[in-house]
């Protein structure tokens, strides 16, 4: 029953991260890095965004967090598949499902999932986040947390998204506690709703400078029960370290 209750998870998380976090639900593969062209600065500051090869120099890599393995993502989604019936909710949608906001110079991406109690190698408590790093040039990091917050506030009682053509109903949008450590920071519980599968999320971003860390983390051990689980703060406060 409980493994059914999982699948069925598994095809709302579809639209969610297009199967980026879900154990298990993909075999698909990418190098985990993405490179944009240009950014969304000002005429009055030129400061040029950070080049993908940067930062890969400062995204967390395996080791950096102890008690959670970092690999390349699984899989990952692209902003042209993700679509809202009303725009202003569009950059919390990109930030939620796994993507970014605005135009940033260059993004690299990371996975992360905490490794098991070794007592209970099976148990479903298992929280996977996807972690978006991206560069922007000027004010751009500025105008894409203005953005979100912007969003935040005129979506908060929900919306309806479609990523890689499936729909869903994103029916709690929650300011919570953020971290420290950022030059700005914003931290969301969010709850999404598929193919009767109640998925809850936790989104944080942060801005450190002109660049922006996304993070989208769902629990394995929710997907199955719906129930709230605790977002993987070591895993923010450890990037945010490494932007320092």
């Amino acid at each position: 029953m409980r493994s059914a209750v999982i699948r069925r998870s598994c095809a709302a998380g579809v639209a969610v991260l297009s199967l980026t976090l879900l154990a298990g639900c993909s075999d698909s593969g990418e190098d985990g890095k993405e490179t944009g062209k240009g950014g969304s600065g000002s005429a009055g500051k030129k400061t040029p965004a950070l080049s993908a090869a940067a930062l890969e120099k400062v995204v967390l890599k395996d080791g950096d967090v102890k008690g959670h393995k970092v690999t390349a993502p699984t899989v990952t989604v692209e902003r042209k598949d993700i679509t809202t019936e009303d725009k202003a909710c569009a950059p919390l949608a990109y930030a939620t499902i796994g993507s970014v906001v605005d135009s940033p110079g260059a993004t690299v991406q990371r996975e992360t999932a905490s490794v098991p109690n070794p007592a209970d190698p099976k148990s479903l408590d298992v929280t996977r986040t996807l972690i978006r790093l991206s560069s922007y040039e000027g004010d751009g990091a500025e105008a894409a947390l203005a953005s979100l917050n912007t969003s935040v506030d005129a979506c908060a009682k929900g919306f309806k998204v479609t990523a890689d053509g499936t729909d869903q109903q994103v029916t709690k949008v929650a300011k919570t506690d953020a971290p420290g450590g950022a030059d700005e920071a914003v931290a969301l519980d969010i709850v999404s709703e598929a193919e009767d599968a109640k998925v809850p999320m936790k989104v944080v971003v942060v801005r450190k400078g002109t660049t922006v860390a996304y993070f989208t983390a769902l629990n394995i051990g929710s997907l199955a029960t719906g129930k709230d689980f605790d977002f993987p703060t070591e895993i923010a406060d450890a990037q945010i370290a490494k932007l320092a």
